[in-house]
């Protein structure tokens, strides 16, 4: 658990939402204290800690609401915050000082004492030795090595591009910390001068304006920064496959050659490419080396494993990721930072479906060696998240009309563009201005070359597509698909309410009565944060525990018992499990120890339920000793991926593993659960 401190503004924010009747939103709070959204995003998962510590339950954000804290809620805050002294004094947390120490090592001129480094994070040698450990697997997991030499300290070696590209990914959830003055010795960084990188802040910022756009929260600050350290280290990049010459013609090089002369021209150009990449495709000199076709294979594949579904287009859903990271692979490796307008909505808005993908980007991750940015997982979200409601919510598609005056030529390569961005994108025509009118009613979104007035939203964007286009193309669409989606009173939103009017030791009770009460009841499948979680479908009598089973056919039977009894699931689906198994090996087991039973919902399904058979044995699953199997019935393709993001949270690691199977009985495993699980989340910044 980490403990923050209350500081100021948390303390102003919690003021803030106690004082309100109803509901407020992530913009309001920001425009009152005249701070970003990401900001009042990354104060909200500090409190969100320090409510979770107070037992408190922590705050959620209803998607196109805000947020809203019941009567109980406020009054419990309220109470706190007036017996809880104010304090500007922060402790960083562990994953805060892992980043810290690897912008630090990666932005010093020369190697770091450990003395250094626990003046950094304001902790003892010991606790400086267990984080360098965390450093060093994370240096080694991009293939960067931090060595130490006696007498002259710790220091990162290997590809100064990857270097770069980590201190760029590492420093991004700094900004907050730096902003706020959080970093109690900022003067002893090495990376940092407040001095020198306001200034070369200002003449970026003067480069924006002359290029009349607007770059992504933090950007700006994050190549500040690394011009200091560039500068600093005199270091020489080498570029191998990017094309020089394409850059020197841009824009974007002519501003930086005129107010950053004082960079080297190979530094001028990767500075020129950063504010291209966040824009445009980076202009490439070799061919892509790397089969994306197979990547974003394997990459559907692990998304459906980890969230237990079948997407019934997954060729086309293949082919449209794999043509984004096609455009995208060059920007990982050199961590141009492209920004998704669309990012704080997605985290708070679906976390499950978040947090399931960028669990399935490891693999991406590991294949590529570079780490994937929380903007381009957004991304990623956002075509698993339109597959997903396809047949959800009746192939709801956004109606995009393609208008231009350049020839049928042009108009076609739009289309090819328009189409590859998102599954639910339908093209009901390509024409001339002169015929728009008659499309009006046909429309959802226009997407043009010219400018135009229209009654229908108008997207202007370049003949060949850049990836502003992109990004304001990919807004108009999530918008108008989640304005399709009705939000429908849940059995999990009712629940949420009674249980603060009901004593806890009744909540299992509840649950149950509430379910049984609710079968056959449709529920909404894709929620904001009130998605179901593993807490509401676990109860007492859907828990087993045995000493042994005679093999994995029987164990997925025992399994299945308790929601064959309460007529969850029908026998049809037992048998539906273990044909699966037969066919595809035991792709059920999704971590150490522990399988996962589940097939289609059209198998045998009635309602959502989960059941857990414990095993004081183990029994054999192709040669995998297997201890746990939960078995879940599904309703549809998402109204579960709270359940699984919970799952995965709380067998992250085998010792959580071996803990719960310390538990002897239903009791002590629900108790378990309830402790290591939080009932609802802000998704924070995570490597």
């Amino acid at each position: 658990m980490i403990h923050w401190q209350l500081d100021t503004r948390c303390k102003t924010i919690l003021e803030l939402l106690i004082s309100r009747e109803d509901y407020i939103s992530i913009q309001e709070i920001g425009k009152i204290l005249n701070i970003s959204k990401r900001s009042v995003y990354y104060d909200l998962s500090k409190m969100n800690d320090w409510l979770n510590m107070q037992h408190i339950s922590e705050i959620q954000i209803e998607r196109n609401k805000g947020i809203y804290l019941t009567s109980i809620t406020r009054q419990k805050i309220r109470e706190l915050i007036n017996n809880v002294s104010q304090s500007s004094y922060y402790t960083l947390s562990p994953k805060e000082r892992t980043r810290l120490m690897i912008c630090s090592l990666l932005g010093s001129a020369k190697p770091l004492f450990i003395e250094q480094l626990c003046l950094i994070c304001d902790i003892s040698r010991n606790t400086a030795f267990n984080d360098l450990k965390v450093v060093r697997q994370k240096m080694e997991r991009y293939g960067l090595q931090l060595n130490f030499e006696s007498h002259v300290g710790y220091k990162v070696d290997g590809s100064l591009i990857k270097q770069r590209a980590l201190f760029l990914y590492y420093f991004q959830p700094l900004i907050d910390l730096i902003a706020n003055k959080q970093i109690s010795s900022i003067n002893e960084l090495s990376f940092y001068n407040e001095t020198i990188i306001k200034e070369y802040l200002r003449r970026l910022k003067v480069i924006e304006e002359k290029l009349n756009t607007t770059y992504v929260d933090g950007m700006l600050l994050s190549l500040a920064t690394l011009i200091h350290i560039i500068l600093m280290r005199k270091d020489n990049i080498v570029f191998e496959e990017i094309g020089v010459d394409e850059v020197v013609s841009t824009e974007e090089f002519q501003l930086v050659t005129q107010l950053l002369n004082e960079l080297p021209l190979s530094e001028q150009v990767y500075i020129a490419m950063h504010l291209l990449g966040s824009r445009v495709q980076v202009p490439t000199i070799k061919p892509q080396s790397i089969d994306t076709y197979s990547l974003a294979e394997k990459l559907v594949l692990e998304f459906e494993r980890l969230a237990c579904v079948v997407f019934e287009d997954k060729n086309q859903l293949i082919k449209l990721l794999s043509y984004h990271l096609n455009m995208s692979i060059y920007r990982y490796r050199y961590g141009i930072q492209i920004g998704n307008p669309l990012m704080s909505e997605i985290q708070s808005s679906y976390p499950d479906l978040f947090d399931i993908t960028r669990k399935a980007c490891k693999s991406l991750r590991h294949s590529l060696g570079t780490p994937i940015p929380d903007s381009e997982i957004a991304y990623i979200t956002m075509h698993f998240g339109g597959s997903l409601r396809k047949k959800n919510y009746g192939n709801a598609k956004c109606r995009v009309l393609i208008v231009c005056p350049n020839g049928i030529s042009t108009a076609n390569m739009l289309r090819v563009e328009v189409e590859s961005l998102h599954t639910d994108i339908e093209i009901t025509a390509m024409i001339p201005v002169r015929e728009v009118e008659n499309y009006y009613d046909k429309s959802d979104l226009i997407i043009t070359t010219v400018d135009m007035d229209c009654p229908i939203p108008v997207v202007r964007v370049n003949p060949v597509i850049s990836e502003e286009d992109r990004v304001r193309i990919l807004s108009k669409v999530v918008q108008k698909i989640s304005r399709n989606i009705t939000n429908n009173i849940t059995l999990e939103k009712v629940f949420r309410i009674v249980r603060e009017y009901v004593h806890p030791q009744n909540h299992d009770k509840l649950k149950h009565d509430l379910y049984k009460a609710f079968q056959g009841v449709p529920m909404q499948a894709y929620k904001s944060t009130s998605s179901i979680r593993l807490m509401d479908v676990t109860m007492t009598s859907r828990i087993q525990y045995k000493k042994s089973v005679q093999d994995w056919k029987e164990a997925i039977r025992e399994a299945s018992n308790p929601l064959l009894f309460e007529e969850i699931i029908e026998p049809g689906y037992i048998e539906a499990m273990i044909a699966n198994v037969e066919k595809y090996g035991p792709y059920i087991v999704i971590a150490p120890k522990l399988a996962l039973g589940h097939a289609l919902p059209q198998d045998g399904v009635n309602s959502l339920g989960l059941s857990l058979l414990c095993l004081e044995e183990p029994v054999s699953f192709f040669h995998i000793p297997v201890y746990i199997i939960f078995i879940l019935a599904p309703i549809d393709k998402s109204s579960h991926l709270g359940i699984m993001r919970d799952m995965m949270e709380l067998f992250a690691d085998e010792e959580n593993t071996d803990k719960f199977l310390e538990k002897r009985n239903a009791q002590e495993i629900l108790a378990f659960i309830k402790d290591h699980i939080k009932q609802e989340a802000i998704i924070p910044y995570e490597d």
